[in-house]
């Protein structure tokens, strides 16, 4: 079972992932702050991600919409994958696919049955994962609302592309939720981040969380 951490925002919660065993970290990044050789962020992600060992992948998870945008960003941080938050439209997508070779992984808001089947199908030929994932409230992924994992096992039975879950996953609830939709990888973000109130962002992840999460799904 592949697991990706997603939401990090630093070097001490980057490497303490990898060093449990997390097969990809995700770093929700894109804003208008161009070019992103200024954005201090982008500059840390990049220092974060050239110290990966190989065989650790590293995603920009990105809400911008232009896909010059996206692979400047990409490029710049030199992550081996993007995940596509937003649904920018096919043809985007396409050029997207077209301009590079890192890793894409293309979001599908798992709601309506129909459109989210309609999605997964257009979406899969142009990516190379899929990630099954819930919006709330005007974002898509980060919401900690949990999935519709029965929705979710029918749209991984049609898949060809192997499928990430995310959603409201937590060390408490993740075994339920494989068992359920037996995915390809697992996706958690909010399960494992830490609360307290020098954090009220939600910007640092909790060591013991990661470790029992990936236990969980490696265990599989």
């Amino acid at each position: 079972m592949s697991v990706k951490i997603c939401g990090i925002s630093n070097v001490i919660d980057a490497n303490r992932a990898v060093e449990l065993g997390a097969d990809a970290i995700g770093f929700v990044m894109g804003g208008d702050v161009l070019p992103v050789e200024v954005e201090p962020h982008a500059q840390r992600v990049r220092e974060i991600i050239s110290k990966f060992p190989k065989g650790v992948d590293s995603f920009i998870v990105t809400h911008l919409m232009e896909v010059d945008d996206i692979l400047d960003l990409a490029n710049y941080v030199r992550s081996t994958g993007i995940q596509v938050s937003e649904d920018i439209g096919l043809e985007k997508l396409e050029e997207l696919r077209r301009r590079t070779d890192k890793k894409i992984i293309k979001t599908v808001v798992v709601s309506d049955g129909e459109k989210s089947v309609k999605d997964l199908k257009s979406f899969e030929p142009l990516c190379d994962f899929l990630l099954l994932d819930t919006r709330f409230g005007g974002y898509t992924g980060g919401t900690g609302v949990t999935n519709d994992w029965n929705l979710c096992k029918k749209l991984i039975e049609i898949a060809t592309k192997p499928v990430f879950i995310a959603g409201g996953l937590t060390p408490e609830n993740l075994s339920e939720a494989m068992n359920l939709t037996n995915p390809q990888g697992v996706d958690v973000s909010t399960g494992v981040s830490t609360f307290c109130k020098e954090y009220l962002r939600k910007d640092r992840k909790d060591r013991d969380k990661i470790k029992k999460f990936i236990e969980i799904a490696k265990g599989f």
